[in-house]
């Protein structure tokens, strides 16, 4: 009887000491919003494609992808499975500066210009809600695109782990705010 209270008390000390160093990082909840016109939306998952860290020329070892979305997403042969829950999210195409390549840069993204692009820039950002998913497979959705934005801006700063990510966009008819604080789930995108 001895042996079994010192095994459970044991197991119980293992237990409290693995939780609390998991929580270091996961400290802060995931919360974010995404707002458009006026229309507040939960995004409280964050998901990272991260840059390209390999030899092969055809892929650029700046670019990257970050997502937010209040479900689940994952990949299947290098393509997304959506979750029956995903009702909304904004997907972020960006490009560290030169100088940062295969890293997730520490700043602020700006808009793509057709000269060429030595800071961070966004590539593309699609912005969707009411999205319908069947099977997994995106369906249909209300969807914006930062390709027709007059104004476009992503920031991204990390502490302990946790990223917040801000962003922007706009043009005469639409408007498009939020914000996300947490961790990102990298997805294990194949390149090779």
């Amino acid at each position: 009887m001895k042996k079994f209270l010192f095994l459970s008390l044991l197991f119980t000390l293992v237990l409290t000491s693995c939780s609390d160093d998991d929580n270091k990082t996961q400290g802060t909840a995931n919360k974010g919003t995404l707002t458009v016109n006026g229309v507040d939306y939960d995004v409280n998952r964050a998901y990272l494609i991260p840059n390209y860290t390999g030899q092969n020329p055809e892929y650029d070892k700046r670019r990257f992808y970050i997502v937010l979305a209040n479900g689940g997403l994952s990949l299947n042969n290098n393509e997304f499975v959506y979750s029956g829950g995903i009702t909304q999210l904004i997907d972020f195409n960006l490009y560290t500066s030169d100088g940062n390549p295969g890293s997730i840069e520490e700043t602020t993204y700006g808009l793509w210009s057709n000269t060429p692009n030595t800071e961070a820039y966004i590539a593309h950002a699609g912005i969707n809600t009411d999205v319908e998913v069947q099977n997994g497979e995106f369906i249909s959705a209300n969807s914006l695109s930062s390709d027709d934005m007059d104004s476009r801006q992503v920031t991204i700063s990390k502490n302990n782990g946790v990223y917040t990510i801000t962003f922007s966009f706009s043009n005469e008819t639409n408007t498009v705010t939020g914000s996300y604080k947490g961790t990102l789930q990298s997805l294990n995108y194949n390149y090779e």
